[in-house]
């Protein structure tokens, strides 16, 4: 069970890269798939790269493959073209048959491992692993593979993530992309592909499919993409099996050739709970198989459909495994301890590889430690890639680097080379695949099959007995001594040229990591100086900020003051021009009167001015100067 929060993400995530790069199976599955994380990594500026694995030709009436093929490259280059290329993409198309790309797997492994190191991602964009189509299906695969395989490749790309992308088939998404910015011209690019929207329109299902990954995002969010992101360290340790279950449960995507009969041999002892882990993880494998369980004299497990060798007192470990083998009935046997596991397609990729003659076939394992924190419920588990060797006879003499549950070989080898000698109770294993190895060739299939698992509490063999230890030393002697006749100086050197060879490229690696680490460490101390300049610069302007809003304030304040001033002699003007009006309105009235009065005063001043006139006339006369003379007689002025 996990978490609502766990199945789907509620939050749209910025997924980027310095360099991305776009694996596609078809021309038009860069754009269908993964459109609008191109669009906004070329409108960043971002570097992106897009490698089309297929010619996409093999349509019904096709009058002329290569035109047709010509003409969908066209199609990619202009829906690139839309999504904002201006000449920041680099197509490279590898012109593999369509639907029929597991047909050449040399040319695509080399090619995408040729790509991987010329342009060095940081950010991957991989079909997911349970797309239905076999090409799309196919360069998944060979992706995981290749990246589980190289180790040299691996190192270069450590700090890469990838992005396993939806297009036929939905997946289980840990991240969605807000795509919204850039929809219209994903679907302007999907668009862009005319030959196969005569076929189908891929541009509704695109859109409708973005549509609903927006669901659980917010209301802005009108259109998304869904990814499954994992670091590459992550990758490297994950069986394909089990990624695909993490993404969403997958069809059957590859089926078995012909189902070739096989025995898996289970020892155990006093495990009841690992074994019915380890029975459990066969049962997984969905293979038509014999299961033989072979209790060296432990209790009595308690078993549903398999078959019970029973050793009333321990016989060893040797013993037990020669036993399981010897009751088997078919062909072919297969090994398995209880304290390991199968992962689910383990028995089939084996029996396909018995196509090739060989001594032997094995896989790759992941080796699981498991370790018990304190008052933690689980232990945690550290998982480590330790066997993925390819076959050398000479090293194998030297050392052993097959684990016994990656291996599968014919019941009658083992029975005729005599099986697990029982003087051994430790590396039994290993010399009886020494003595395999003499007869013929072993095939190794690099792809992770099975967990080798050690426990804490030491019921694992190998930690009761650790490599330095006594016991382990004394057992390593033990086998050297037995094939001492095969380990000649040439053997030694070989293995010892091999080793250095390998030490060697794995020390240049390593003086470039840590000259890549040096220069990492560099530019995180010149980022967390620049960082606290940007700090100071930060707290410097922010102070200016400060003092902007307080002036800001201030001169809000000063604004409401004046406002107010300006609001009351508003007022007051309004008053003045009230009674203004209102003076007006009384010299209007009083207009009338004003001019009554200046014509009754000119009248006036014309009456003064004839009397003045007669005033004059009278002064002037004589009968006036005699009666002024009288008046001054009688002693008046």
């Amino acid at each position: 069970m996990i978490r609502e929060a766990e199945a789907i993400p509620y939050t749209p995530e910025l997924l980027r890269g310095e360099r991305l790069l776009v694996l596609a199976p078809h021309p038009d599955d860069e754009v269908i798939g993964c459109g609008g994380l191109v669009a906004q990594h070329l409108r960043e500026q971002r570097a992106v790269r897009v490698v089309v694995a297929t010619d996409g030709a093999e349509a019904e009436a096709v009058p002329d493959r290569n035109a047709y093929r010509e003409l969908r490259e066209e199609e990619s280059r202009g829906a690139l073209a839309l999504l904002g290329n201006r000449g920041e993409v680099e197509i490279e198309f590898l012109r593999l048959p369509d639907r029929a790309l597991a047909g050449s797997l040399s040319q695509l492994r080399y090619s995408l491992a040729l790509v991987l190191r010329r342009f060095r991602p940081d950010l991957i964009a991989v079909p997911s692993p349970i797309e239905i189509h076999p090409d799309h299906s196919t360069l998944a695969r060979e992706f995981c593979e290749l990246v589980q395989r190289d180790e040299t490749l691996f190192s270069e790309l450590a700090t890469s993530r990838v992005a396993f992308y939806e297009v036929g088939q939905p997946i289980r998404p840990n991240t969605l992309v807000d795509i919204t910015d850039v929809a219209d011209a994903k679907s302007a690019a999907i668009a862009a592909h005319a030959s196969q929207h005569a076929i189908r329109d891929y541009g509704a299902y695109a859109r409708g499919l973005n549509a609903y990954r927006a669901m659980t995002l917010p209301p802005a969010v009108r259109a998304a993409e869904a990814y499954y992101v994992l670091p590459l360290p992550q990758l490297r340790t994950t069986a394909f099996s089990a990624l695909q279950k993490t993404i969403g449960e997958a069809r059957l995507i590859e089926t078995t050739r012909e189902t070739v009969p096989i025995s898996v041999i289970v020892r155990t002892k006093d495990r009841p709970r690992l074994l019915r882990e380890a029975l459990t993880s066969i049962k997984k494998n969905g293979y038509p198989c014999e299961v033989i369980v072979v209790n060296d004299g432990g209790p009595k497990p308690l078993l549903i459909d398999e078959t019970l060798v029973e050793h009333e007192t321990s016989r060893g470990r040797s013993e037990a495994m020669n036993s399981g083998v010897k009751a088997a009935t078919s062909k072919f046997v297969a090994f398995l301890d209880d304290d390991d596991l199968y992962y689910p397609e383990h028995l089939e990729t084996l029996a396909n590889a018995t196509e090739t003659a060989a001594a032997g076939w094995y896989s790759d394992a992941v080796s699981a430690f498991s370790q018990r924190k304190k008052n933690a419920l689980m232990p945690t588990v550290t998982k480590l890639r330790l066997f993925a060797q390819d076959f050398d006879c000479d090293l194998l003499l030297l050392d052993n680097y097959i684990p016994l549950p990656t291996l599968l070989v014919e019941r009658e080898t083992f029975l005729d080379l005599g099986g697990f000698d029982p003087a051994f109770d430790l590396f039994e294993d290993w010399d009886f695949l020494i003595r395999l190895s003499q007869r013929d060739r072993l095939i190794r299939v690099p792809r992770i099959t099975c967990e080798i698992r050690q426990f804490e509490d030491g019921t694992s063999i190998t930690r009761e007995n650790p490599e330095g230890s006594r016991t382990f030393r004394e057992a390593k002697l033990q086998v050297w001594r037995k094939h001492a006749k095969l380990i000649d100086n040439d053997v030694i050197a070989n293995a010892f040229e091999l080793q250095k060879s390998r030490a060697g490229a794995t020390f240049t690696e390593l003086v470039e990591t840590n000259g890549a680490r040096a220069h990492l460490e560099l530019d995180v101390e010149r980022m967390e100086r620049e960082k606290r300049m940007l700090g100071h610069e930060l707290v410097r302007l922010q102070t200016t900020v400060n003092e902007l809003t307080m002036r800001l304030a201030e001169s809000q304040g000063s604004f409401h003051a004046i406002n107010g001033a300006y609001s009351e002699a508003t007022r007051e003007l309004e008053g003045r021009a009230i009674e203004l009006a209102g003076l007006r309105a009384r010299v209007a009235q009083l207009e009338p009167f004003v001019v009554q009065s200046e014509e009754t005063t000119k009248a006036l001043y014309q009456e003064i001015h004839r009397l003045q006139s007669v005033l004059d006339t009278i002064f002037a006369s004589r009968t006036w100067k005699v009666h002024t003379m009288v008046e001054k007689l009688k002693g008046r002025s």
